[in-house]
Order: structure tokens, then sequence, then C-alpha cells
């Protein structure tokens, strides 16, 4: 489950080390293992149905689904990135997933589309929304999940001398740079409600649920390892240098402290009459 922006050479989500970062990250942390739970129960999966996986990364939200309803479920997985999609390919060997770098000219129906932590980076996100919902069959359902604080609503506090996780960032950034993780979305977002408004304006009903996670420092250092992650906050270092600097910034936080990490998740369902 990863952002996938359109990889170029060996950067972002391309380079070669990115996935052991982000595998280590997820096998130590459970941040997406419990966004993808959230992401998948609101999908409604059951036997039979075909599921698209947008923005799939190394096929953790795929893991998900498959966990959730073991057998009969059809997943194509659309990863650009090379380097994420060969380890998702290979961590899902032997599972019933197809994968594929694009969804340029995709025609096929489908019964869910997932976009797990991904779909703030295929902007604009109206044209999105609108590819997506003509590819959903009759009562299919558009299924993703943003971050609050990508939406513009700040994280609730946690405990601890950092409580909104602002120190690692802040020490990393260059005198004149930012101070924002890569991820962050470069385009403003809509509202949650302007979300709403998208999907009903392509005919789908929206179900919204916030939820919140508790993401500690110690999570946080790990997930801004991930290099696409810091390219702004560390641009031009390699990822053992980039790691290097992680540290030594975690080192110089209070490493027990935590925030409540906001996620608004959808689940938006097309009727069965014909889409216009």
């Amino acid at each position: 489950m990863t952002a996938t922006p359109q990889a170029t050479g060996h950067s972002g989500w391309d380079h070669p080390e990115t996935p052991r970062y982000y595998e280590t990250f997820c096998q130590r942390h459970d941040r997406y293992r419990w966004a993808n739970a959230l992401l998948v129960a609101q999908a409604r999966l059951m036997p039979g149905l075909s599921v698209l996986d947008l923005g799939a990364g190394t096929g953790r939200t795929a893991e998900a689904a498959l966990a959730a309803v073991p057998s009969g479920l059809r997943l194509l997985c659309i990863e650009p990135a090379d380097a994420m999609r060969a380890a998702g390919e290979v961590r899902l060997r032997g599972k019933p997933v197809l994968w594929t770098p694009s969804w340029s000219g995709l025609t096929q129906r489908f019964d869910r589309i997932l976009a797990g932590a991904s779909i703030w980076q295929l902007m604009p996100l109206a044209e999105t929304i609108r590819r997506l919902a003509g590819l959903l069959a009759p009562d299919g359902r558009l299924c993703f999940n943003i971050p609050s604080l990508y939406l513009g609503i700040p994280d609730r506090a946690g405990a601890g001398a950092d409580p909104l996780l602002l120190g690692m960032p802040a020490l990393l950034a260059a005198p004149e740079g930012t101070a924002s993780p890569s991820e962050m979305p470069r385009e403003t977002l809509p509202s949650p409600e302007g979300i709403d408004a998208l999907l009903r304006a392509c005919l789908l009903t929206p179900e919204r649920l916030h939820a919140e996670f508790r993401f500690t420092q110690e999570a946080y250092r790990d997930w801004l390892k991930i290099p696409p992650l810091t390219d702004r906050l560390l641009a031009g270092m390699a990822p053992a240098e980039r790691t290097r600097r992680i540290d030594e910034a975690f080192a110089r936080v209070d490493a027990g402290s935590w925030k409540a990490e906001g996620w608004f998740f959808w689940s938006a369902c097309r009727g069965p009459g014909p889409l216009s």
C-alpha cells in the first residue's frame, strides 16, 4: 500500500532501496495494517468479486483483502513503480493476483476499487474519481483513505514532549526548505465534504468514516526512512545517508512521544443504473 507517482529512473518509489525500507516499516509498525483493515472492512468484500487495487505498492492492501476473503476474489494490482511491483509479485506469489504497471486504457469493470494510501498522488482528484467511477460495475464500490492532515485537518496532540511529532522534520529541514515530508500533497485537496460532492457528481453515494491511530515517534522515524518520503527534506542524499541523518534527529527528540493521527475512509457505492 503506497502512494505511487510516476517514477523517473530510480527516483521516488522506484528507487531500488525503497521496497526494503517500506517493508521494514510495515514489519515493525502497524500503521498501514490498521489502515488496510479499515479500508477492507468498508469495502464489504465477498467471494466472487473482481477487485482493482490502485497504487498497490508491495501488495499489502491486496493481502488484507485476501485475508478477509481467502478464496473467490479476483484481484488486479496496479503499481507504476517497478521496484515496488517486483517486491509485491514476490510477496504475493501463488495468490490469485495479477499485476500491471498502468491503468491507462483499462476498460474492465470492477465490483470493488481499492486505493489504499495512494489516491492523493493521482491529481487532479476530480478527474481521478471520474475515471474510477467509470470502471465500477453496477452496485460496485470505490474505497479509499486519506490522512486528515492531507485535507488540512490537524491531528490531535498525543503525549510526550513532542505530541504532534514536529521535531524530526524541523531538524531535518534545510534553513530555506520545508519541514513537510514529500508525501504531503503539493496540490490542495478538497475538504471531506468537497470529496463527498465529487463522488456524488459521479453518481456515487459516499459513506465516510473518520478514525484515529496512535502514531509513535519511533514509527515516524522509520516511516521517514522510506526514500521518497524525504525527497523534499533531504534532497540528493543516498538512502543510507538519509537514514543516518534521521537517526541523529530521532536522538534529539522525545522518543516516547506520539500523536493521534486522523484518517478519513470513503466507501462510495454506484447504483445499478447507467453511469452518465
